[in-house]
């Protein structure tokens, strides 16, 4: 199987020009420290010549196609960091963090560009994209790995695959590692196996100060808390994790059904969904979406909506007990489309995933955790399923219940039984006031339902909703001004928590 390119894709050169051209229109091109002085051309220098990797101010040529290609999303921000590095090594972001401390400018960081608020790119900033990083090294025996947090997720799968071994990654196969753990980690068998923060064993860190350490359960434990599941708002820059690897399971096993008319069934079907959700097994992954275009042609048509279920597990016999459940889905004799209990394979499920999310679109998404009685939230839940504005648009359920409480070593502390995520997909530029409001307006819609959001599909500058605990919120307050009093990092690019 060929598999697509799943990194950033760079703005082609008109699309960089037509963006730093609006950047001159509005006065960003000159370079300044954080006191708003333009910095001189020996400053500059000195960040050049001290950084093995890439450096790129505002204004350089090739300035717009370094920031552009640090987002995922084709509908890139209209926000311009000062300068963007692409360190080779620790001791390159060790100089930028040290370059933004000494000329008091806030620093941002890119693991994978994946994040859909692309809260990395920020005006004013240092922002040290983690990219060209990418060294992994994997240890068998303890069934851990040492890996670069630019690494992409499906990448590291590939490579821990002649190993026997796995580690959860997101569904989409091209976020990097660093953004995923660091916001939670909502991914493969997260249900049966806890998300990708609660396999972040230790992480190196570059400090506020410039400074490297290392974080574990033992030692400078802070910040490997806020490293599992803090998200944007981590006050340090992660260089290094060492990550809980799993052995791979035997068997991934897939049922689907699909109904051309969603409206028809969607009452039924959802109703379905909502009362399973306890009785659905850890290593059962179970999926409802929609979306408006053919399966076959990718042309627009009304709503359809998809049931998928995978079981991933070591027992074939598990596997296809636990898919019986399906058998109960209502009016699956009338599916357009089905599979029953056939083997896949991890890598076409990222391709899958990727199909749903491909390189080159336009994006904005929102989500919520809901416990809403079945009877309250199915009808609330028909428009943002069935009045889908484009034709790849697709909202998203899943049953993430029954829920296991959060261990208190960790800054991740949302969760609900349902997670419901709403995603729009278009492809012409003027569009993007319309489609990028589209996602927080449903979900804030739904907000008397909701219990909180998940930071790895966060809107947070555009719907503000809870994405932490009031215990684990006042706990990571307290932890970014004991470590970070200047406001070194930027955090947040809108509100964690409600007013």
């Amino acid at each position: 199987m060929n598999t697509p390119a799943t990194g950033p894709q760079p703005i082609g050169r008109r699309g960089a020009i037509k963006a730093l051209a609006g950047a001159l229109s509005t006065g960003m091109l000159a370079a300044c420290n954080g006191m708003g002085r333009p910095l001189s051309d020996a400053e500059k220098l000195s960040l050049n010549q001290s950084v093995e990797g890439k450096v790129y101010w505002l204004g350089d040529e090739a300035y717009e196609v370094a920031r552009g290609s640090t987002c995922y999303r084709a509908n890139k921000p209209k926000r311009y960091p000062q300068v963007i590095v692409q360190p080779l090594s620790d001791k390159d972001v060790v100089a930028a963090v040290k370059f933004a401390k000494a000329h008091g400018l806030k620093v941002t960081t890119r693991s994978g560009g994946h994040s859909w608020s692309a809260s990395h790119i920020r005006d004013h900033c240092v922002l040290i994209d983690m990219a060209r990083m990418q060294e992994i090294s994997i240890d068998p025996a303890t069934q851990t790995l040492w890996v670069n947090p630019g690494m992409i997720g499906s990448v590291i799968n590939r490579h821990l695959e002649p190993h026997g071994l796995v580690v959860p990654t997101a569904h989409h196969p091209s976020p990097g590692i660093g953004g995923f753990c660091l916001n939670g980690g909502f991914g493969w068998n997260s249900r049966l196996w806890g998300n990708g923060a609660r396999h972040v064993l230790a992480v190196d860190v570059v400090n506020a100060d410039g400074e490297l350490i290392r974080a574990d359960a033992t030692q400078n434990s802070d910040f490997w808390w806020a490293a599992r599941g803090g998200g944007a708002g981590f006050f340090g820059v992660i260089v290094r994790m060492h990550l809980q690897a799993r052995p791979r399971p035997k068997y991934w096993k897939a049922t689907v059904y699909s109904f051309d008319n969603a409206a028809a069934v969607f009452d039924d079907v959802m109703t379905w969904a909502c009362n399973i959700v306890p009785h659905v097994p850890p290593y059962l992954e179970l999926v409802m979406s929609t979306t408006a275009n053919k399966r076959e042609t990718g042309e627009p048509c009304p709503a359809r909506i998809s049931i998928a279920a995978l079981a991933i597990t070591d027992d074939e016999a598990q596997a296809d007990a636990a898919l019986a459940l399906l058998d109960s889905v209502p009016h699956r004799e009338k599916a357009n489309f089905k599979v029953e209990k056939v083997p896949t394979t991890l890598e076409e499920r990222y391709q899958s995933g990727f199909k749903a999310d491909p390189a080159g679109m336009r994006f904005a998404a929102d989500n919520m955790y809901t416990d809403a009685p079945t009877e309250v939230l199915v009808p609330r839940l028909r428009k943002v399923f069935l009045e889908l504005p484009t034709p790849h648009t697709h909202t998203f359920w899943f049953a993430w219940g029954p829920c296991k409480p959060f261990p208190k070593d960790m800054a991740l502390s949302m969760q609900g039984p349902i997670f419901l995520g709403t995603y729009t997909l278009w492809e012409d530029e003027a569009q993007d006031t319309m489609m990028a409001a589209w996602p927080p307006m449903q979900m804030k819609a739904l907000s008397d339902l909701s219990l909180g959001g998940q930071l790895n599909d966060e809107n947070m500058l555009h719907h503000p909703q809870r994405y932490y605990t009031d215990e684990a919120w006042a706990k990571y307050e307290a932890l970014r001004q004991k470590h970070d009093p200047q406001g070194r990092f930027e955090g947040f690019l809108g509100k964690p928590m409600p007013l």
